[in-house]
């Protein structure tokens, strides 16, 4: 979402909140940072290769003096050089300002300093490093134009793609359907946005709020999402909608959207300003026109942003025999371009779903979730694909 977030958001000071930390730190000074991050991960009891490999590429905050914090910046000047690191040190060793000298990104902070001055560091790499995207957030929308088209699935792996390839803390993922929305379900976590309390005065809303409604998942994915309310569609009112997703945006470099199929007070709004919206189907003829219905009538709301993505979920593998018909067919038929498709892995989704777990991890080479990274290959802009860490890039040609 190109917006930015309203004048009245706190961005600066003590009111810093920055999506994702890693600290190697004392305990006074992880408690003192805790209200500043919206997840903040302790390195402590984690071994130095366990760290760099899953918050390599990330920002990570070492303290001169904690048992093991010149370990893991050696290590990761050795394995994960995109990572940024800040060091708090009054007299850092010269072996370790060399090691410092072999990251892509890296400060040395006063011990004395606060969290204020740790988050504004922050805040620095992700303007400047390969952590942002150019400046700007990036925010896609998914919507199916008939149900079951496999909408949250799609959405979730979409999200887990990214912070492969980005690195935890950048990514978000917002349930919109706060009626019945499935996403916490999928993932064990826990649904947190108190719809209510935004309903009633979404102009409160601010990184600081938006941190305590956001469920941190192991992946590195921030999910917003309310309990399921049979009545929380009435409460979803255009000004509240728009305002979460304006601080998401603020807070994020990725914002993902899961949308419901119906139309709702909101739904225009947030289909012309989000920079994709990627409309879902399935390849029968009902589901087609479905789609190209619904893709014709976002592209008028968009006008010339960038025209709705048709992409068509559960196809076959070309291994099976079965009665598909071809995709130029299809659209011949439309009179519409097919994006994408997404191959069908049932077993594997149902599986991921029953663990909380993405997909990757539960069938490494499952079609589905390589086809879910051609997807997002294609929608992601120059500048992100250039903000991407080098060693990440090297990891997926490989």
């Amino acid at each position: 979402m190109t917006q930015p977030v309203p004048a009245n958001t706190p961005k600066g000071g003590a009111d810093r909140i920055v999506p994702h930390l890693a600290a190697l730190v004392s305990d006074t000074r992880l408690g003192a940072l805790q209200p500043h991050c919206v997840e903040l991960a302790d390195l402590s009891q984690v071994s130095a290769s366990e760290a760099a490999m899953k918050f390599g590429g990330g920002v990570i905050l070492l303290e001169q003096g904690v048992p093991g914090w010149d370990e893991l910046l050696l290590k990761l000047a050795v394995d994960r050089p995109s990572t940024a690191v800040i060091v708090l040190s009054d007299q850092i060793p010269g072996n370790m300002v060399r090691a410092l000298m072999k990251l892509d990104a890296s400060d040395v902070l006063p011990i004395s300093s606060g969290p204020e001055d740790i988050t504004e560091a922050v805040e620095k790499f992700r303007a400047t490093t390969g952590g942002g995207v150019g400046g700007s957030s990036v925010c896609w929308a998914f919507r199916g134009a008939v149900g079951g088209a496999g909408v949250t699935t799609i959405a979730i792996e979409s999200a887990f793609e990214l912070a492969r390839r980005f690195g935890p803390g950048r990514v978000c993922l917002v349930d919109l359907n706060v009626a019945d929305g499935m996403t916490t379900s999928f993932l064990e976590a826990v649904p947190k946005l108190d719809l209510s309390a935004l309903s009633a005065a979404p102009e409160r809303l601010d990184p600081r709020l938006l941190a305590a409604w956001c469920c941190q998942h192991e992946s590195g994915v921030s999910i917003v999402a309310a309990p399921r309310n049979p009545d929380g569609d009435a409460l979803a009112t255009e000004p509240a909608i728009l305002r979460l997703l304006d601080v998401a945006c603020g807070m994020f470099e990725f914002t993902i959207v899961d949308m419901p199929r119906h139309m709702m007070p909101w739904t225009k709004s947030v289909l012309s300003a989000v920079d994709e919206a990627i409309v879902i189907s399935e390849l029968t003829v009902p589901s087609l026109h479905a789609a190209a219905d619904m893709a014709r009538e976002t592209d008028v709301l968009r006008s010339d942003r960038a025209p709705a993505k048709l992409v068509l979920n559960r196809m076959f593998q070309k291994k099976r025999l079965r009665a598909e018909f071809a995709l130029d067919k299809a659209e011949g038929a439309i009179d519409r371009k097919i994006d994408s498709t997404i191959t069908s892995d049932w077993d594997a989704a149902r599986t991921a779903v029953n663990l909380g777990r993405p997909i990757a991890e539960v069938v490494q080479k499952s079609p589905l979730v390589s086809d879910i990274g051609k997807l997002v290959q294609m929608m992601l802009p120059e500048e992100a694909q250039a903000a991407m860490p080098v060693d990440r890039k090297r990891r997926r040609r490989g």
